[in-house]
């Protein structure tokens, strides 16, 4: 299995179980990959410190894809890319930067997100949609 970064679309969908047993089984096999935004954005769903402190020690203990300025730089050329076909308004900046993280180390995106579909149409990456 190569290297999976995980949007947080597919992530929320973590109770169907189709959804739960491709994640237990991309994290059994040491594959899955994490980016700042996309814990950011999971982290909010922390009820509390100690949770959000537990959940952020499981997520720093994947794969972790730093961001730097060429992510951004991907980004922003993703979204002018997509502007030419009219659809630049469609992909979060969290959308675009995953996508671009992705992309950088040649992980699997999965998501459940239309916009990485998008996304996809203008770099060629690999995708996967997860869930309903």
């Amino acid at each position: 299995m190569s290297l999976i970064l995980i949007d947080t679309s597919a992530w929320a969908r973590h109770k169907q179980p189709q959804v739960r047993q491709a994640v237990a089984e991309a994290i059994e096999a040491n594959a899955v990959a994490m980016v700042v935004p996309v814990m950011l954005e999971l982290l909010r769903s922390a009820r509390g410190h100690a949770e959000l402190l537990a959940l952020a020690e499981e997520y720093e203990a994947l794969h972790v894809i730093p961001l730097d300025p060429d992510l951004g730089e991907r980004a922003r050329a993703v979204q002018a890319a997509l502007a030419k076909r009219g659809y630049h308004r469609g992909p979060s900046p969290v959308d675009l930067l995953t996508a671009a993280a992705a992309e950088s180390v040649g992980a699997e995106l999965w998501h459940c997100d239309k916009h990485f579909e998008l996304i996809a149409g203008v770099t060629g990456q690999p995708v996967r949609r997860l869930g309903r």
